[in-house]
Formats: C-alpha cells, structure tokens, sequence
C-alpha cells in the first residue's frame, strides 16, 4: 500500500506477487476479504503499469500487465468479491481496447470496448468509468468512419456524466469535470462529420463554456478546444 502511495506500482506489484508466491501458508489462513483486497491491489496494479508502458511505447510490456490483469479478474477466480472483480474487468476490457487501438487493430479494440460496455451497462452505478468508455468507443467509431455511431456514445458519455435533472454530476475529481468538455467536443466534431453544422457549432460552444468554468481559461484543454 505504501509503495503504491508514493507511486512505485512496479514495487508494489512486486511485493504483492511475491506474498502470494513465497508465503502460502499465510495466504490460505487469509480471510477472504483480506484476500479479496489481495487480489484487487494487484488487478489494480497491473493495469496500472500496463497503461504506464502503453504510452512509453513498450506495447510487448504493457501487454503482459494486461493479461496478468485479464487472467486475475477471470470469473474462475472465486477469491475475489465478485462486484469488485466486474469493475475491475471492465477496466481491463477498456485498457485493452485503449492498447489494441493503439496497434491498429481497430475491430478487435471495438469488440473489448463492447465487453467493457456490456459489463457497465449490467452493472450501472458500480462500475468506475462507464463515461470514460463511452469516449473511447466514441474515438474508435470515429476512426473507423462510423461518425453516426460515435456521435449515439458521445451523448451516452453527457448522460453518464451528468444527473438526471441535467446538472454536472458531481464526481469529485477534474477528470469527470474535463470529460464534459472532451464529450462536447466529441460530438462537436460527429456533428461537423455529418455535416450538421448548426448542432456542431451548439457542442463547440458548450464544450468551451464547460471547459472555461471547469477547468480555466488558461488550461491546456480549454485553449485546444477554443483554437
């Protein structure tokens, strides 16, 4: 835990593998749990650095942290609280759609994506970043040229990350606050695909006002959007 804090996962991973390697004894008198805690640090750990390599480039690295994960959050694995372990497969489904895309393996992102979304969709309000995926599939359809299709997750993306009387959902952390404004600009861009210029300028206009009020006229994101 301490190790993860101050952010050495690889230190923390390490540690945790090796409690479970060398100390058997130990891990079978664990109350589940304790054990369930385990296995989530660890689940949490190697899609951590799976996702830390991916943007270094080290596609080979980051994709064994994403099988250790694939094969720790598997439903044959009984020592896990079953709710935790669907959150955390459906982080994995949508790192692996974030790796594959990264690759140009366009359709096979799509298909983790969906399964990604499929565990959100059965388990709404559990899950950690059902808004984050949206986006994801969102980008991916666009590339692919199914701006129609990306433009139906941009809007599932506002949904999720708002309440249900239209006001900013309160998630606590910037990043929610700055997924409005990247879902606005989104469909801003879907819309401008499709040629629906009066809708796109709409979108434009609010993911400008959304990044202003959330972030500041001065960050990074808000002068991308206004440019």
């Amino acid at each position: 835990v301490e190790l993860a804090a101050a952010g050495d996962h690889e230190g923390a991973v390490r540690a945790l593998e090796t409690v479970l390697r060398q100390e058997q004894a130990v891990v079978q008198q664990m109350q589940d749990t304790v054990l369930s805690s385990v296995f989530e640090r660890l689940a949490v750990g190697y899609n951590t650095l799976g996702m830390k390599y991916l943007k270094e480039g080290d596609s080979g690295l980051s994709l064994k942290f994403f099988q250790k994960a694939d094969a720790l959050t598997d439903p044959a694995n009984l020592h896990m609280n079953p709710d935790t372990r669907l959150v955390l497969r459906a982080v994995t489904y949508n790192n692996f759609g974030c790796f594959y895309k990264s690759l140009g393996k366009l359709h096979t992102a799509l298909q983790y994506l969906k399964r990604a979304q499929a565990i959100e969709e059965k388990n709404e309000g559990r899950c950690q970043n059902p808004a984050g995926t949206q986006l994801n599939l969102c980008a991916l359809l666009s590339q692919m040229g199914k701006h129609g299709d990306a433009l139906v997750h941009a809007q599932r993306a506002l949904y999720y990350l708002h309440d249900k009387d239209g006001s900013a959902a309160d998630s606590g952390a910037q990043q929610g606050e700055s997924l409005v404004c990247v879902a606005y600009f989104n469909m801003g861009a879907e819309y401008e695909h499709l040629r629906k210029w009066p809708q796109a300028i709409q979108a434009y206009e609010r993911a400008l006002q959304n990044c202003g009020q959330d972030l500041g006229d001065d960050h990074p994101l808000t002068q991308q959007v206004g440019g």
